[in-house]
């Protein structure tokens, strides 16, 4: 195997931070945070399928706007940068989003997962 130490060098290739959804769960409120949970794990955890997470996460999305859903948007610019490095429907999201429009990005997530849920069910 050839190593590219130009492009990837080793020695910072092996230190390559690697963040799980905890890592960005656990700073959101509980509704945003199964949310993107379940747009996490979607068609990668097994026995549950990208659809039925989906619709988890739909569920998640609709109840953060219900009366008494916190919310927060102090960290969210941090946030964000992370999460546009995600794929499917958070990355889309997530790039999507301009800098600091912490509301857009949960309304550009939900039309995400409903058009996913969508391209699901027609392939069905």
């Amino acid at each position: 195997m050839t190593t590219d130490l130009i492009n990837h060098p080793e020695h910072y290739e092996g230190q390559a931070i690697k963040l799980e959804p905890i890592d960005f769960c656990e700073r959101l409120p509980f509704c945003e945070g199964n949310a993107l949970k379940y747009c996490f794990r979607a068609g990668h955890k097994e026995g549950s399928s990208e659809l039925q997470d989906l619709k988890k996460a739909q569920w998640y999305l609709n109840r953060r706007k219900s009366a008494g859903a916190a919310t927060v948007s102090d960290r969210f610019f941090e946030l964000l940068v992370w999460l546009r490095r995600a794929e499917g429907v958070i990355g889309e999201s997530a790039m999507a989003t301009t800098r600091g429009d912490y509301a857009a990005f949960w309304v550009k997530l939900a039309a995400h997962v409903n058009n996913r849920i969508k391209e699901l069910e027609e392939e069905k």
